[in-house]
């Protein structure tokens, strides 16, 4: 019985070697399978990076197909080079599994598209917006804001009627359609802050029903719907002119469910509400300009070549405008077929509405810098008067500078401070030369303020102003032409409409802001 036995195991020792030889072949032939494709991966894997890199993202967008191939692709690489590191037997499946994917794979990386073109921002403002390189620009950096995870509140700022609200609706249609937030909510804010209002539009937009009434409750309410969404969202607060707390309406400030975009007139409100990044909304250059107001004006080049006048009075009239985009559309419409005499009449209206400086302030530091014209300078900025006022440190010589010139011819109405120290400074004085000049030259509109002196001390050279005029006599010579010159314009400023300061403080200030208002509404000055 012996002998039997032992050739049966024999027999099962020659079996198992043949068995053993057979999936040794096995598994290196699949194993060689197996490496060829994972090279083949590696370097679809790489010809998909580079064509990735390669791709502008600023007008392509890349199909979620190609992110999806590229992590699975990043999965399966490393298990291919992990499982293949100890060949067992027991691994003979995974080797088939890791062969059909990796062969599957492969063959799915001819995406068909790879890429899809991004339309324009008119596409997304449904025409409103025309695709000019300084709205494109704003556009691609509020992008780069809104993929940046460091930045939870963005703001973008720029003049009134520069378009700002039209951008960041077109930007919210934008971010919908490269799936970077699943909604887009929208609140104005404006000057009137209204926490409830602010909180229906919100509540509308994401089909919230409150079971609470007060402000807290709602707040609440938006915060934990918010909180709870899958996708992030976009809140965009509008017209932003006072400080708030978002999270006051319902808003998170921190969260990686919810970014912030606000807009608002000037970079300094953006940083009351505490934004990381800060876009600001260029005016229309010269060509874009033209480019809009030939578009709403219905004036094309033909009828400029036919009439060379109205071409100069067109191009004048648009370039006026400063780039806003709501004031050129509007002005643009409002002259269609009209007579060139309206043409110009718009044009000088313009001309003093959006002068650089509506207002410059002329007076003597170290009398009233810090008392009267200080409060006085704030009150006109408050009431949107574009006011130029020097801030202490220009005055290096002898001779006014090029800036406080430049100010004065390029404000519509000079309000002269003249307190007892004023014609002490020659700076002064030359200023008031200045601006009598452009009174005459440019129809400039001047009134003199008596703060605590009497005109007709001005007038006849007595007291501080006869001193003062003789130490500059004195220094520069009786005969000098610019102490004659500084002579006529105190007479003259003398014989000038102004007012007083005789009353008390407070009922003097108020009564002076509304005499500026009547002025500037009757010459229909618009505020900026």
């Amino acid at each position: 019985m012996a002998v039997p036995m032992f050739g049966r195991a024999i027999r099962m020792v020659y079996q198992e070697v043949n068995e053993n030889k057979y999936v040794s072949n096995w598994i290196g032939e699949v194993f060689k399978d197996v490496e060829t494709e994972k090279k083949r991966l590696i370097s679809n894997r790489d010809l998909v990076r580079v064509r990735l890199e390669a791709t502008d993202h600023k007008t392509d967008m890349v199909s979620d197909d190609v992110f999806l191939w590229l992590k699975e692709a990043d999965i399966l690489i490393p298990e291919v080079e992990n499982l293949t590191l100890q060949v067992r037997r027991r691994q003979w499946n995974e080797f088939r599994k890791l062969l059909k994917k990796i062969t599957t794979l492969n063959m799915k990386c001819d995406f068909q598209p790879f890429s899809i073109p991004i339309p324009s921002l008119e596409h997304f403002s449904s025409g409103n917006i025309v695709s000019f390189k300084s709205r494109e620009k704003a556009s691609d950096q509020l992008l780069v804001a809104l993929q940046d995870d460091n930045s939870s509140i963005i703001g973008l700022y720029g003049r009134q009627g520069s378009g700002k609200t039209t951008l960041v609706k077109a930007m919210g249609e934008k971010v919908k359609f490269l799936k970077m937030f699943s909604k887009v909510v929208f609140a104005t804010v404006s000057q009137n802050l209204n926490i409830r209002t602010m909180q229906e539009e919100i509540a509308d937009s994401l089909d919230i029903r409150f079971d609470k009434n007060s402000e807290a409750g709602r707040a609440r309410r938006i915060f934990s719907t918010i909180e709870s969404m899958i996708r992030p969202i976009l809140v965009i607060f509008d017209d932003v002119q006072v400080k708030f707390d978002p999270e006051d309406v319902g808003v998170p400030c921190k969260s990686n469910r919810c970014k912030i975009l606000v807009t608002a007139r000037c970079q300094q409100e953006c940083d009351l509400m505490y934004c990381q990044r800060d876009v600001q909304l260029d005016p229309l250059s010269k060509e874009e300009a033209w480019i809009l107001f030939e578009k709403h004006s219905g004036i094309h080049d033909e009828d400029c070549s036919s009439s060379p006048d109205l071409s100069n009075v067109a191009r004048e009239v648009a370039f006026e405008c400063e780039g806003v985009p709501r004031l050129i559309k509007d002005v643009a419409s409002s002259l269609r077929n009209k007579p060139i005499d309206e043409w110009k009449a718009s044009l000088d209206s313009l001309k003093h509405s959006m002068a650089k400086w509506q207002i410059f302030l002329s007076f003597r530091g170290e009398d009233t810098r810090y008392a009267f014209t200080g409060s006085l300078y704030q009150s006109l900025r408050q009431g949107g008067f574009k006011t130029f006022m020097d801030d202490g440190g220009l005055e290096t010589g002898d001779q006014i500078s090029p800036s406080l010139l430049n100010a004065i011819e390029a404000s519509r109405l000079s309000i002269i401070v003249l307190s007892e120290n004023y014609a002490n400074s020659t700076w002064c004085l030359d200023e008031l030369v200045k601006i009598l000049e452009c009174k005459k030259l440019k129809n400039q509109l001047v009134w003199p303020i008596f703060y605590k002196v009497d005109p007709s001390d001005i007038r006849h050279m007595r007291k501080c102003y006869g001193k003062d005029m003789a130490r500059h006599e004195n220094r520069f010579g009786n005969d000098s032409e610019r102490v004659q010159k500084w002579k006529s314009a105190l007479v003259e400023v003398c014989n000038l409409s102004g007012m007083a300061y005789s009353i008390g403080y407070v009922i003097y200030f108020c009564l002076l802001c509304s005499i500026i208002f009547i002025l500037f509404e009757g010459l229909r000055i618009v505020k900026k």
